[in-house]
């Protein structure tokens, strides 16, 4: 399942801040530079979707392709 980001109203979000800063300074929260839970993003074009093929003048054009 994918949530998206919600936003905050100003006042809401120094209260957060202000919150995480917190909890960062107790250790209850730490920040994590490399997990094995967390990969990178791997971007991969979807069945029928559009790729860009180059034509006779090196120009990028956008074509569907045509899956069945």
């Amino acid at each position: 399942m994918v949530e998206h980001q919600r936003r905050l109203n100003p006042t809401m979000k120094k209260v957060v801040r202000k919150e995480v800063l917190m909890w960062l300074d107790t250790r209850v929260i730490y920040l994590i530079f490399y997990s094995p839970w967390v990969s990178r993003i791997q971007v991969i074009p979807k069945k029928g979707g559009m790729i860009m093929v180059r034509d006779v003048d090196n120009k990028l054009i956008p074509t569907r392709t045509m899956t069945r």
